[in-house]
């Protein structure tokens, strides 16, 4: 799992029950119709796209299970220190993702996000949405494959 140092203490992010349960609470998305889905397939997703709300969610939700976590403004401050120093935010979203798809936790999980999205493009309205959904998962296994490379 990650380490993220914030004011000197190393703090190490954890996928279990309580980083479902607040990503439960704070990181669902919502559709048009006002449908929410799961948040931490939401963290999941926002990581495969390299959105930094993915970041800021997986580690917040991945210090949930201490006591004395730290506050999602000083999360934020430490990633910003990091990407400084590295000049990008690439090597923080590889690790991320990696240590949700190899979690145990949420491992099955994955597979079913895996599962279903491979069936989305059968849900389709029409032919212009099935190919926006097929390009939409060619883009998702390719950045996969490039986070898992």
């Amino acid at each position: 799992m990650p380490f993220l140092n914030i004011d000197g203490k190393d703090y190490e992010a954890k996928v279990t029950f309580q980083f479902n349960k607040l990503a439960k609470e704070r990181y669902y998305g919502e559709d048009k119709e006002g449908n929410k889905s799961s948040g931490i397939n939401n963290i999941y997703e926002k990581l495969l796209n390299y959105d930094h709300e993915g970041l800021i969610g997986f580690w917040d939700c991945g210090v949930a299970h201490l006591k004395d976590r730290p506050k999602v403004i000083d999360i934020e401050n430490a990633l910003l220190e990091l990407m400084d120093q590295a000049g990008d935010s690439e090597q923080l979203f590889k690790d991320c993702f990696k240590a949700m798809d190899e979690s145990g936790f949420f491992k099955t999980q994955a597979k079913k996000f895996w599962i279903n999205l491979e069936k989305a493009p059968d849900f389709a309205k029409d032919a212009t949405e099935k190919k926006q959904i097929q390009t939409y998962l060619t883009r998702m296994k390719e950045s996969r494959d490039d986070m898992t490379a």
